[in-house]
């Protein structure tokens, strides 16, 4: 089954703000008597807010048969679910792990394999988390 992810209002806030820099520099590109800067500017902006965007509405997590896969924008990935051993959920702004593919600071962080862990955000949690439970019963819960 798959899973989009849970999308907050911080990121619509920052989508917001990209956007009015945007038209910032297109007004200022249309006055200015040199505009190469501003068109560097602008061309910075304008991938950034795409590359975003691109992820944005690209992020989404599948349960398939034995795998958990992910794809966060041009990320990618896979996790065996017998590998899986602990599923934590989390609440915190704050994450300290290395790969972040979520949308919202409420997830869920997988532990899997020995040291290794991902954050992602799926829409669902609890219906998320009981699908992984059954089809790996050793997995741990921490709410």
């Amino acid at each position: 089954m798959q899973y989009k992810s849970e999308k907050t209002i911080f990121i619509y806030f920052v989508f917001g703000i990209l956007i009015s820099v945007f038209g910032i520099m297109i007004f200022a590109y249309t006055t200015e008597k040199d505009p190469i800067g501003v068109l560097f500017g602008m061309g910075i902006i304008g991938l950034l807010t795409g590359f975003l965007l691109h992820s944005f509405f690209n992020t989404n997590y599948t349960i398939y048969k034995t795998e958990l896969k992910y794809q966060c924008g041009v990320i990618k990935g896979e996790i065996p679910i017998q590998k899986i051993r602990k599923i934590e959920y989390n609440n915190s702004i704050f994450v300290a792990i290395t790969l972040k593919l979520g949308w919202s600071h409420k997830g869920l962080i997988i532990h899997y394999n020995q040291f290794d862990d991902v954050f992602i955000s799926p829409k669902n949690r609890d219906q998320f988390t009981l699908e992984l439970t059954q089809l790996n019963p050793n997995i741990t819960i921490k709410k």
